[in-house]
């Protein structure tokens, strides 16, 4: 049996800070609770496998064309 979905396009979100971390918490319509962490974005592009270069930029554009 399936359940009327709730309408609207809203999704709340805010940012938090505890034990020296900034988190990101989305909340959704049907009030569920979804959490991510900052990271630096260039030692995130380099554990997702992204070749060193000189910028953060560079290196995401990379992984995302590696993707499509």
């Amino acid at each position: 049996m399936l359940k009327d979905k709730r309408e609207g396009t809203a999704l709340a979100f805010k940012t938090f800070i505890g034990g020296g971390n900034r988190y990101l918490v989305f909340r959704s319509l049907e009030g569920s609770f979804h959490v991510f962490a900052e990271v630096e974005a260039k030692q995130a592009a380099r554990d997702c496998g992204a070749a060193e270069s000189a910028n953060t930029r560079q290196m995401w554009e990379s992984l995302w064309a590696r993707d499509e």
